[in-house]
Order: structure tokens, then C-alpha cells, then sequence
């Protein structure tokens, strides 16, 4: 049964929704700096895409720090979130330690990219350097965190589009990590793109997780429609901000930008159709008593599909299709049963959350 909302602190609602704010600012701040570099080219740790990218952070330590220090203070019975005691002192809703540990590491490697812009500049392969590795894997920490948070709500229409637009922003926002990591992993298959499997894998993970969360076609279907929104919206303010921004400082342009928004590339901008079938599917499924854990598989691997043939189609990256496809579909079936077990546990975190049960402890 779902938590009443006595069981869920005020401090983690809002917190929840703070979270959300400092995330939604960070992925503006990178995919205006990914503008930048395409359009422009130089720059310094102190740009304003940067300064938007750690202020979204900063938002996410700062709200992760008050309501562990308000969770550990309050007065009454330790309801809400699971906890985990941190050196027996600090009681830590568990989506709060996983944002605070995540803006901690943000904020640790903006040192090294400090460092690297003041040796090198500015950046020629952003994925290549260690301090943007470090970035990427610190930012899908932010994210996971963003979506445990929500995923205990959901007792409200506002709370379920607070995660479905946590979704539509970790969809995007979990390009760069997954990116990374793919070409660490897949650069030696011959003929396939690793970037196509990485942004697979992302689409299968985060929508099977939808599905396996919700368990009906509505929010696999509105987080389709929060997609459209941000990127949409990013693709509006990324190129006007750049161009605005270059003049304000007197930087030109380069040569052969197009003023193009580069994040309707960044991902597919098919994706909300894949999701919308997902709905499909899962009224389907809810309707004649198929368990639901297929179609999350089955989202997944259409997920596969779907970047596969956006990325084939419009002929950015050298693959050979039929391989790359075949790849994208088994490794977006294979991420879409890891999205539902991950739907399971956070399904039990949440009804953990009505039960109160006794918190764990860190040494």
C-alpha cells in the first residue's frame, strides 16, 4: 500500500523537488556548454555555461546537506525515506547521501577541470580528458539520486509528473556518461558505433524503469512528453544563448557553425514515440494478464531499435547498420530487465518508506 503522505517528511518533498531544480540547471549549463564548444570553441573553468553546470550542482549538494542535517535534528519517530546512519551521527535519507555523494565528487573534479583549462585552455575531447570522465559518472550519481527521490513520492499527480520529468531530464542528461563508458567498452567491436549502444542503453534503462515503477501507460507515455519539453526547449535556448554570449564577449564565432541546436542530435528526438509505445504495451499487458517485466524487456530492445535507426539514418557516425542495430536491440533488451529489477527495489524502497522500518548503519 502506498505511504500515506504523513509518512514522507516535508523536508524530502521539497527536497525532492530542489533536487530536481539543480539538476534541470546543470543539464542546461552542459548542453549549452556542448553548444559552445561546437559553435565557439574556447573557454575558461568561469564561462557561463560552466557557472550554470556548477550552480546546478551546488543546488544539489546544498539541498542534500539540509535535509540529511534536518532529518538528523528533527524531533519524532525517523519516518520517511530508509535512512542510513553516517558516522553515527548523521541520519541520511538514502536519496539524499547518493546526491550528496554525487555533488561532492562534481565539485571535486571541477578542481581538475580547473586544473586542465588553465594547462590546456580548453577542451578538444571533452569524454577523453579525466576530469569530464570523472564529471560524467559524478552527474549520473546526481541523477540516479534525482529519480530515488521521486520514486518514494508518487502519492500525488504532481509528484508523478515531478517524475516524469525527472525522467524526461535524466534521459537526456545521462548521454555523457553512458557515452564514456561505451566507447570504453565497445570501441574494439568492428563496424558498430559505441556512441549508438551507449545512447541505447541509456533509452532502455531509464524507460524500462518507468514502466517497472508506474506499472501502467500513462507516465511511460508523460515521460515522452516532458522529453519533448526539455529538449525543445534546450534546443531553443542553447544556440541563442551561445550566439548572445559570444558577442557579449567578444568571441567569434566559428567559420562553419550553423547555429544549429546540437542536442536534437545528441539524442533521438524520436524517443517520445518509443515511449508512447511502451504505454501502448503496457495497457496491453495490464489488460491480458501479461506480466509486465516482458515489456519492459520488449521497451527496451525497441528502444535499441529506435537509436540505432535514428543514428543510421541520418549518417553522423561510421557503422555498419545491420550490425550496430542487431547490437543496440540486444543490449537495450538486456538494460531493459536490469530497468525493471531496478523498479522492483526501488518499488520496496518506497514501501519501506509507509513501514518505517529501523535504519541501517555506517561505521
Amino acid at each position: 500500500m502506498s505511504p500515506e503522505p504523513s509518512h514522507i517528511p516535508r523536508r524530502e518533498v521539497t527536497g525532492a523537488w530542489f533536487l530536481l531544480l539543480g539538476y534541470a540547471t546543470l543539464l542546461t549549463g552542459m548542453v549549452w556548454d556542448g553548444q559552445w564548444h561546437g559553435d565557439v570553441g574556447p573557454d575558461n573553468f568561469w564561462t557561463a555555461p560552466h557557472l550554470f553546470l556548477y550552480t546546478g550542482t551546488g543546488i544539489i549538494g546544498l539541498t542534500c546537506l539540509i535535509v540529511v542535517l534536518l532529518s538528523t535534528w528533527g524531533s519524532g519517530p525517523a519516518t520517511g525515506t530508509p535512512s542510513v546512519t553516517v558516522f553515527r551521527t548523521f541520519r541520511a535519507p538514502w536519496p539524499f547521501l547518493v546526491g550528496g555523494l554525487g555533488a561532492s565528487a562534481n565539485l571535486l573534479y571541477a578542481g581538475s577541470d580547473l586544473w586542465w583549462h588553465e594547462v590546456y585552455g580548453f577542451d578538444i575531447a571533452a569524454g577523453a580528458t579525466p576530469s569530464h570522465f570523472g564529471l560524467g559518472l559524478s552527474i549520473q550519481v546526481e541523477i540516479f539520486a534525482m529519480i530515488m527521490a521521486f520514486a518514494v513520492l508518487r502519492r500525488t499527480r504532481s509528484e508523478r509528473w515531478g517524475l516524469a520529468l525527472a525522467v524526461g531530464l535524466a534521459t537526456l542528461g545521462s548521454t555523457s556518461a553512458f557515452n564514456m563508458v561505451s566507447e570504453l567498452l565497445f570501441q574494439w567491436l568492428p563496424g558498430i558505433a559505441p556512441r549508438v549502444l551507449g545512447l541505447a542503453a541509456a533509452a532502455a534503462l531509464i524507460l524500462s524503469l518507468v514502466v517497472g515503477l508506474t506499472r501502467s501507460w500513462h507516465w511511460p507515455a508523460a515521460t515522452g512528453l516532458t522529453f519533448v519539453l526539455v529538449q525543445g526547449g534546450l534546443a531553443l535556448f542553447a544556440p541563442a544563448a551561445t550566439r548572445w554570449y559570444a558577442e557579449a564577449i567578444g568571441q567569434p564565432m566559428r567559420d562553419y557553425a550553423a547555429n544549429l541546436p546540437q542536442v536534437l542530435i545528441g539524442f533521438p528526438p524520436t524517443y517520445p514515440l518509443v515511449a508512447l509505445l511502451a504505454g501502448v504495451m503496457t495497457a496491453w499487458a495490464v489488460r491480458r494478464g501479461v506480466h509486465p517485466v516482458r515489456i519492459a524487456v520488449a521497451a527496451g530492445a525497441l528502444a535499441g531499435v529506435n537509436t540505432a535507426l535514428f543514428y543510421g539514418g541520418i549518417g553522423i557516425m561510421e557503422m555498419n547498420l545491420p550490425l550496430t542495430l542487431v547490437a543496440a536491440t540486444a543490449l537495450g533488451a538486456g538494460m531493459g530487465s536490469l530497468g525493471w529489477q531496478s523498479a522492483v527495489l526501488l518499488r520496496r524502497f518506497r514501501e519501506r518508506a509507509a513501514a518505517s522500518v529501523p535504519q541501517a548503519v555506517i561505521a
